[in-house]
């Protein structure tokens, strides 16, 4: 028995950590909400009834996870390598976007392979969205905030994964909200775009509310 104990005890360590990095990206550190990363593909999702929400998440959720250890292998093996080559008017913050931009593209492409599984008929559906959702800003931006915090493969992994978990919760929220905002008691100026606006606007507010300006591990 103490045998079993020391070999699961990391692996449930790990398990337990990927998972609260994962709500963490889902809730807290919302990339709609916390950070208003693709607010404009959001907008332009929701109102879209012809669109099929897994189509765009789908391809949506495996560029991000995929992009995460790229990104991680970027900031920590490719940048520290390049510092020694770059010249000494070139920081090396200035190459971070499109170095990130360049693991988002081979994470598209990774993605484009992976969709082969699918049925013909999805497949070809998500990848029609598969650039929409590949060029995202959260995609950057997950990659960026993963850099930032110094996460390792890890966590880089989990909280890409959440943060696109987060978008997909997010389109079915302000889906769902902008619905019952349809009532003719909201005045006839605010219908539409405003009253999404306000709506997500509220919901940022009370996550901020919550968790405060930024969560420290």
């Amino acid at each position: 028995m103490p045998i079993a104990n020391i070999e699961w005890t990391p692996l449930l360590r790990g398990g337990l950590e990927f998972a609260s990095y994962m709500v963490l990206a889902i809730f807290a550190e919302n990339v709609i909400l916390a950070r208003a990363l693709g607010v404009t593909r959001l907008l332009k999702l929701v109102p879209d009834h012809k669109a099929q929400i897994w189509d765009f998440s789908l391809p949506l959720i495996l560029v991000m996870g995929l992009s995460a250890p790229l990104g991680w292998a970027a900031h920590n093996i490719f940048f520290p390598w390049l510092r020694n080559y770059l010249p000494v008017w070139l920081p090396i913050s200035a190459l971070r976007p499109l170095v990130y931009l360049t693991c988002g593209s081979l994470a598209m492409a990774l993605t484009w392979l992976l969709l082969f599984v699918l049925p013909r008929r999805q497949r070809q559906a998500c990848r029609a969205q598969l650039t929409l959702g590949g060029c995202s800003t959260a995609v950057l931006g997950t990659l960026l905030i993963c850099a930032n915090q110094n996460y390792t493969m890890l966590q880089s992994i989990a909280f890409g994964i959440g943060s696109a978990l987060g978008y997909v919760f997010i389109i079915f929220i302000v889906r769902e909200g902008r619905r019952r905002l349809r009532s003719k008691d909201v005045p006839a100026i605010f219908q539409g775009l405003p009253s999404s606006l306000i709506y997500i606007g509220i919901l940022s507010l009370a996550i901020y509310g919550l968790v405060g300006h930024a969560v420290v591990l």
